[in-house]
């Protein structure tokens, strides 16, 4: 590639093409902080997110992906810049897939000279349909003994329960369990079974959320998940 040094009118050659882009490590399922490709709480979509390349003429990113089987076509799918009004982007959500489709995806740095990196590792993630949690909901009267919501797709052989202050969204309780119930679309667990919720950490006047991650299928070779939802946020208040 040629490129043009501003100021000076001389062309040099910039034969050196990026790295490849690597992606963040996907979190466990039980980590106190989600990274990585995962599904979205708010919508069907899955987020990917990524180390910012260090070339200083790092210029952006361009994101394949292909369905079904990673032996299947690659698509171009998103042309990032590599800078923003808040820095290096370098997360993106994808929300033109479909219920219960493995989704493969890498990514190809390129710098302002027009030079493509080699692709990026390959990840993969499918989502289903969300839960709907039920309750706790709204302003109630007591703590909350029991969580319940409804899972109509009855695929999931485990649930993780994330429960956080809503003001500084630190994480109260957060527990990874097998299915209670698979004779019905409800479901429900007591409110801290395991004992790992932070002690007294529920009050009055205070506002909380929660939220419900499905796990369909686990890698069995790094335990973390690849096929499963997250469910909406849902709050609620102790009077």
């Amino acid at each position: 590639m040629i490129i043009i040094v501003p100021n000076c009118g001389e062309s040099i050659e910039d034969p050196d093409a990026p790295a490849p882009p690597v992606w963040v490590c996907k979190s466990a399922p039980t980590d106190t902080i989600a990274t990585g490709i995962r599904p979205y709480n708010e919508g069907n979509g899955i987020i990917l997110e990524w180390h910012p390349n260090l070339e200083e003429d790092i210029s952006g990113y361009k994101l394949y992906k292909a369905e079904q089987d990673i032996e299947n076509k690659f698509t171009l799918v998103a042309d990032i810049n590599a800078f923003s009004v808040s820095g290096a982007d370098t997360f993106f959500v994808d929300d033109s897939v479909k219920f219960g489709i493995d989704y493969y995806y890498y990514l190809r740095a390129y710098d302002q000279a027009g030079n493509k990196s080699n692709p990026s590792d390959t990840i993969q993630y499918a989502v289903i349909s969300k839960v709907e949690p039920r309750k706790p909901i709204g302003t109630i009267t007591a703590q909350p003994m029991i969580f319940e919501w409804n899972d109509f797709s009855n695929l999931n052989p485990e649930y993780v329960i994330r429960l956080e202050n809503l003001e500084t969204h630190n994480v109260i309780w957060i527990s990874r369990f097998t299915t209670p119930n698979y004779g019905d679309f409800c479901q429900s667990i007591n409110f801290n079974f395991d004992g790992l919720a932070e002690p007294g950490a529920l009050s009055s006047g205070q506002w909380y959320r929660w939220c419900i991650k499905s796990i369909v299928y686990v890698d069995p070779h790094t335990n973390i998940d690849i096929e499963g939802s997250v469910s909406n946020w849902e709050y609620f208040s102790i009077e």
